[in-house]
């Protein structure tokens, strides 16, 4: 007999000696798993969420799931570390930016994911997910057992970005940490470019990553045409006595270059209560005090004073809500230097007044900025605000065109797009 005849039939023993004990452990799984979704196993799909603020991003996704019979949803929130003074993020100590409160009474089972006197953390795998979207990308904010690493040994870790993309360079690679992206799955991109550069940061990390790069456009704006023609609550004059509304959101990051906050810090509030025809809405950064403290840029005298300031103004307010697209719709024009929420108001059609240091746009807000009014100086800021105040807005076809040519929106909306793949993953 030859020896390969010989190897041959030892092998096919072997097998057959193999097939009459137990399935490996792995095989049994995936047999389990067969199993289940040919029998209607329902998707197990969480939330982990600690900023309302930004629920946008996830909201149309969230609620595409919970109205498919096919899913099981279920959202944990759970408080955020933030960087302190002298201790950066190295520390354990988490604040509620009222997460809890907020998605308590959602459409969904709601689980409050830290016990402060026990404090303890509620562990996800209780809920057996298939599938998990966290709201940001920084594993350093989280306690242990949610990190990427852990929570991607057992479900498959999908990735909305919390804000429409708009820079680039060393600021886009800190927004999109490979640490976090080698451990998901998916991730849905809001644009071309996106796409392409999500491709980049995760070519190495699997085989056929590049396949679950998807093109969904971007779940925030799903909701955009809902808030069309809209008043908000912020608004300290409405009705008759309605005045031209500027929303202002300074970046707060102070090391980046690019935060014009302390250039504008009082020639804004200046320039609205010198004017009984104007009203002035300011949206700090939940993070901004904490970083002007940190850098002992302002004290904490000087903060108060100026909240003060704003409080006791009939003309100016500080927007708290956790969501700010009422505020975007029902106001008259926008104020701010670079930020991830410029693509989401350049959707109202209304005019932006983009104030500089130096820029790190990606190509995508280099094409949108074309339609924006650009101000370094007080001088600058000041000649925009009075043309438009007194209706010259030279840029308004502009930004109609810009936003058919720029903007990836699915029919159907990206929710809808990216349940549908998730589904499609599920039950292949």
């Amino acid at each position: 007999m030859k020896l390969s005849s010989l190897v041959y039939g030892m092998k096919y023993r072997i097998g057959n000696m193999a097939a009459d004990r137990k399935l490996p452990k792995a095989q049994v799984k995936i047999e389990k798993r067969r199993l289940e979704r040919k029998n209607g196993k329902k998707i197990n799909v969480i939330f982990v969420c600690h900023r309302p603020a930004i629920w946008g991003a996830l909201k149309s996704v969230c609620d595409a799931c919970i109205d498919d019979k096919r899913f099981n949803v279920a959202i944990v929130a759970i408080p955020n570390k933030k960087e302190l003074p002298g201790k950066g993020f190295a520390h354990e100590q988490y604040e509620w930016e009222g997460a809890y409160e907020f998605f308590k009474d959602y459409n969904c089972k709601v689980i409050k994911g830290y016990d402060e006197d026990s404090k303890r953390w509620f562990d996800l795998r209780r809920l057996k997910p298939d599938y998990v979207f966290f709201q940001t990308p920084y594993d350093i904010c989280r306690p242990f057992a949610y990190q990427s690493n852990r929570v991607a040994a057992y479900a498959k870790l999908c990735y909305v970005h919390y804000g429409m993309p708009f820079m680039n360079g060393y600021i886009a690679e800190e927004s999109f940490p490979v640490s976090f992206l080698k451990n998901t799955y998916y991730h849905f991109a809001e644009f071309e470019e996106m796409r392409k550069f999500y491709v980049e940061r995760v070519s190495d990390n699997a085989v056929h990553k590049k396949e679950r790069v998807i093109l969904t456009g971007y779940p925030k704006l799903d909701e955009a045409k809902e808030y069309a023609g809209c008043e908000s609550d912020n608004w300290k004059n409405k009705g008759d006595e309605r005045r031209f509304r500027i929303m202002w959101t300074p970046r707060w990051n102070t090391e980046e270059g690019n935060c014009t906050f302390f250039t504008f810090k009082d020639f804004i509030p200046d320039y609205v209560e010198a004017d009984d025809r104007l009203e002035l809405l300011y949206r700090p950064h939940p993070q901004a005090e904490l970083e002007f403290l940190s850098r002992g840029i302002m004290t904490k005298e000087e903060i108060d004073s100026y909240r003060n300031r704003f409080e006791n103004s009939k003309a100016m307010s500080i927007d708290k809500k956790k969501g700010y697209l009422e505020s975007f719709y029902s106001s008259d024009v926008l104020i701010t230097d670079e930020s991830s929420i410029i693509p989401e108001y350049f959707l109202t059609g209304k005019p932006i007044i983009f104030t500089y240091n130096e820029t790190h746009l990606n190509e995508f807000a280099k094409e949108i900025s074309k339609g924006f009014y650009w101000a370094r100086t007080k001088e600058e800021l000041k000649g925009h605000l009075d043309k438009l105040i007194s209706g010259e807005d030279e840029l308004k076809e502009t930004r109609a065109r810009l936003i058919k040519e720029q903007y990836y929106m699915p029919e159907k909306g990206s929710g809808w797009e990216i349940k549908e793949i998730i589904k499609k993953d599920f039950l292949k």
